[in-house]
């Protein structure tokens, strides 16, 4: 049997299998969070948030340069469809490599282990290519997929140069050559030079270095007559020298040159002078014949090229494209945004902490290992639940930010909404706080009965038994890509979404074992019936492996496969066309943050839509380099914003304490009916105010020493603030806007002067007492009629619980917008504008909560439909009685009890006794509370009483 092409054949089925599974579940366009952005930046070359991607943003340049824009978002995708099935390959070449380490030489191999060593290889890579997180990232445009691509290459490649290094060694025995010299020595500086690229992706590959440390040290200075002394004390040598070569790439080289250049006054000079002494060290070990020094130079030599691929960022900034985050154009700036200072410090060895008898963190004194440092008052509240700070990081860094993302890869998930905790069977009562109301629900929970842990446990239990050199360094590299992550990040509470996809080199490391596992449980069942039979069946090791393998990967690809299918899903461009296409022309628009913004760069930057919009990022716009920008720079068809600060202003904001006050925004009436940009409907000429006058309160934070509220203005309310006011003064040319996604306490306390024109807030000096923003008949429907809502109507395409929240928020502004019109006489263009919308957006594929039921009844209420309100309320009352059963805090109890009371009112206000009756009747059984069983009845006699039936008699007495 030709072993060679066999094992080629293997390895190619592998990749050809992710491959296949990974185009079939690509995204076809834009996702939501970072996706649009690096979609944009790849494909115009432009500046991406700290600290950037440039061989990234070169890799996804190359794939959609010749592409027509509405295919774009798919080629950049394509990345990291390309580079995760690659992983995979990797992943199975390196599972065969290690267990063929304590196999032998390939002599003694017999077709057993053979079989062993390919089975595990396929079971491990199919395990890690069906992995949750590894998923998630590999069909949408992000750097993680790439980025692990470069992590299993260095992992491939140093022991690729183990195994050739030995053959060489070996046949060089006897002649005084030392190892540093030998052939096989380009690896490493292979290895070095990826190293450099990958700054230019993501650092999480750096981590690489201690595996690869200890593959080195074990190969070239471990000797079989060491002592455990001798041997520990090289294990420990090999740390500190890992440790030393991971802070001189970071931060020496990323963070600390590019500081030192800007410091020397004379940047260009200080890396020339760079330059010539990395050739100048070089050239010298070269000529003197100092083969380690040479070595470590050339190495440090090619991360530099690597890294120069950074020259890209600073290059593109000095043309001012329209994204252009940092605009790290000076030295100064160049530093800022490599050391991602935007972000603010985290503390890592010492600093201040939560101190529980004052309720705050305490900034007058500094601990060892400070877990609880932010001083948010949100955090602030979360860290009151904890003793102490290593209670914090046990409990939630540790477990929830950690080892609750271990258990979703390898033990299953309850669901995928944010916090949700493991799953080991499908009837786990894990599950049961989470009601599965649509097709997508029920795809997004996934158990696996704990058997890829199992396997990988076994896995790692047999590494150590037969190779515990190599399995140490696989636990070293699962240690630091995982734990190590998290006392390196110290993450506050309260993230804003979760973090698995930054632990995926950490599950790729678990997934090695599992293979391994496999390999082991093969292994030694082939030598068990060798030993039994004098022979060994072909059937047996196939078939052992063929358990295996349905067991776990491909269990886990079929349960995986609905929820990670994205191949339908157009949500977030819809999201960002919707709410282009909810404004005026050269409309300011005032944005949340990344969620909603990177969809509106994706569609402007490719698609050429809306460009005359300008979209401020409120949570940029509490940095100087952006306000300048704003006020500065044109963004394709969008002049600069009327800004009306300094420059020396802008430099000096910062965050203020504010006493509520009254301000003023100046209203020239004629001048506003002139302007073309602010159509005002006849009927509301004469509530124009001249000036509009309101109350800002500011942000909330907390109290002071005194027990007195503090209010506060950040950066960003000061500068809208300024926007609004230059602009009215300017005759309100240009309209502006706050996205429906923008928190209340972003928007200024502006409520009563919105004007709701689809997915955004019009500011209008016209005060209303509609809490949700008036509706103008002549705007807000023409505006919503212009929506798309690509394949929502599809029960087969997943929508994840951040696009399900998302897109739910529409039934507010649809179901406002119709009993706003019924309200002022349009009822039959009220009807036809839900109906539409119902049928494009039915509750059966996109879940609403109860607020979401209730509105769209009472719209349907108001335009005349009670039957289909009492529908819509009908599918409501799960939602309410799962939340009875099933609340996650005491304000979830309120919330269900405070619907309960309104589904019953609307019940009634419907005149529908039956359905309140049986309602009731639901509850009693519900809470098990005969107060309820008695309203049911009650109900039942006025529903008997309106139809004139005769009230049923009590029995007759004894």
């Amino acid at each position: 049997m030709n072993w060679k092409l066999t094992e080629r054949l293997v390895a190619a089925a592998v990749f050809l299998y992710a491959l296949v599974l990974y185009v079939l579940t690509v995204a076809p366009t834009a996702e939501f969070w970072d996706s649009g952005e690096f979609i944009a930046i790849a494909n115009r070359l432009e500046v991406s948030h700290p600290p950037g991607a440039p061989f990234y943003m070169l890799i996804g340049r190359l794939f959609s340069m010749f592409v027509p824009a509405p295919h774009v978002a798919l080629a950049v995708n394509l990345v990291s469809v390309l580079a995760s099935a690659l992983t995979v390959l990797l992943t199975h070449l390196i599972i065969v490599r290690l267990v063929r380490e304590w196999q032998g030489a390939p002599a003694t191999w017999t077709t057993g282990d053979r079989l062993a060593a390919l089975a595990g290889g396929v079971i491990g890579a199919c395990t890690f290519a069906a992995t949750d997180s590894f998923w998630f990232n590999a069909v949408e445009a992000e750097v993680y997929a790439l980025s692990m691509l470069f992590t299993a290459l260095v992992v491939w490649l140093i022991l690729k140069w183990r195994e050739e290094a030995l053959q060489e060694e070996a046949a060089l025995a006897g002649r005084g050559q030392h190892p540093f010299g030998l052939a096989t020595n380009r690896y490493l500086l292979l290895i070095a030079y990826l190293f450099g690229l990958a700054i230019g992706v993501h650092l999480l590959n750096l981590l690489a270095i201690f595996f690869i440390a200890l593959i080195f040290f074990y190969t070239e200075f471990e000797k079989p007559d060491w002592t455990p002394r001798q041997r520990w004390l090289g294990l420990l040598g090999t740390g500190l020298v890992s440790t030393l070569a991971f802070f001189l790439i970071f931060p020496v080289i990323v963070q600390w040159l590019p500081d030192w250049a800007g410091r020397s006054g004379a940047p260009f000079l200080f890396f020339f002078a760079v330059v010539a002494l990395v050739a100048f060290a070089v050239y010298y070990t070269h000529t003197r014949g100092l083969q380690a020094a040479n070595l470590v130079a050339l190495s440090i030599t090619l991360v530099l090229i690597g890294y120069s691929t950074y020259a890209l960022i600073f290059i593109r900034s000095m043309a001012d494209p329209p994204i252009d985050e940092n605009d790290p154009e000076t030295a100064e700036a160049i530093v800022y945004y490599l050391k991602r200072e935007q972000y603010g410090n985290t503390p890592i060895l010492k600093g201040p902490t939560f101190d529980n008898r004052l309720r705050r963190v305490d900034t007058r004194r500094e601990v060892l290992f400070p877990r609880r440092h932010s001083p948010d008052p949100n955090h602030e509240r979360v860290y009151a639940q904890y003793d102490s700070d290593l209670d914090f990081f046990l409990h939630y860094q540790l477990g929830h930010m950690y080892v609750r993302y271990f258990l979703w890869n390898f033990v299953g998930r309850a669901a995928d909404v944010q916090d949700a905790p493991h799953i080991v069977t499908f009837s786990d009562a894990r599950a049961k706080p989470y009601l599965q109301q649509t097709p997508s629900e029920r795809a997004s929970r996934n158990a696996y009965y704990g058997l890829p842990l199992l396997l990988g446990l076994i896995g790692m239990a047999f590494h150590f038994w037969r190779d515990w050199r190599r399995a140490f360094a696989v636990f070293i590299l699962f240690f630091v890509t995982g734990i190590g992550i998290i006392l390196y990040l110290n993450q506050p509470p309260l993230q804003p979404r979760e973090r698995d996809y930054s632990y995926v080199a950490s599950f790729f490391a678990f997934s090695l074992w599992v293979g391994i596992g496999a390999s082991g449980l093969i292994e030694t069942a082939s030598h068990s019936l060798r030993r039994r039979l004098g022979t060994l069946p072909l059937a047996a090791p196939l078939g052992i492996a063929a358990v295996l393998a349905a067991a776990v990967p491909f269990w886990m690809t079929y349960v995986n496969y609905d929820d990670h299918d994205r191949s339908g899903r157009y949500v977030a461009p819809d999201y960002a066309y919707n709410m282009l296409m909810s404004v005026e022309e050269n409309a300011i628009l005032f944005t949340n943050g990344d969620n909603d913004t990177f969809p509106l760069w994706y569609l402007q930057e490719v698609e050429g839509i809306r460009r005359d919009v300008r979209v401020v990022n409120l949570s940029l716009l509490n940095t100087d380099w952006y306000i300048r920008q704003l006020k500065n720079q044109w963004s394709r068809e969008s002049a600069p914003l009327p800004i009306s600060l300094s420059e020396r202003e802008i430099a000096s904001l910062n965050v203020v304490r504010w006493q509520p006050r009254e301000l003023a925004l100046p209203v020239d009436r004629q001048k506003l009916f002139d302007n073309p940009e602010f159509p005002i409907p006849a009927p509301d000429t004469n509530r124009i105010e001249s000036p509009m006058r309101w109350t800002l309160r500011g942000r909330p934070f907390g109290r002071d020493e005194n027990g007195q509220e503090i209010n506060i203005l950040y950066v960003a309310d000061q500068v809208v603030l300024d926007i609004l006011t230059t602009n009215a003064r300017q005759n309100w040319e240009r309209p502006v806007y706050f996205a429906v996604t923008v928190s209340p306490d972003g928007q200024l306390d502006l409520q009563d002067y919105f004007q709701l024109e689809g997915q955004a807030y019009r500011v209008v000096p016209i005060k209303t007492d509609d809490p949700l923003g008036r509706v103008v008949p002549e705007i807000t429907p023409r505006r919503l009629r212009q929506f798309r809502f690509t394949n929502l109507n599809d029960p087969d395409v997943y929508y994840d619980e951040n696009i399900r929240r998302m897109v739910d928020g529409y039934r507010t502004v649809f179901s406002h917008t119709a009993e706003s019109l019924a309200e002022q006489g349009h009822a039959e263009e009220a009807r036809t504008l839900l109906d539409d919308f119902m049928e494009a957006v039915p509750f059966d594929t996109i879940p609403g909560d109860e607020r979401s039921f209730l509105f769209m009844a009472r719209a349907y209420q108001a335009a005349g439909d009670s039957a289909r309100a009492i529908a819509i309320l009908q599918q409501a009352e799960p939602v309410v009685l799962h939340r009875l059963r099933h609340p996650r805090s005491e304000r979830d109890l309120e919330m269900a009890a405070r619907f309960v009371q309104m589904l019953q009112l609307a019940y009634l206000d419907a005149r529908d006794f039956e359905a309140a009756a049986a309602f009731s009747t639901r509850l009693a059984e519900t809470l098990e509370d005969s107060t309820y069983r008695q309203d049911a009845e009650e109900l039942r006699r006025l529903y008997d009483q309106m139809l004139g039936r005769p009230a049923p008699q009590p029995p007759p007495g004894p």
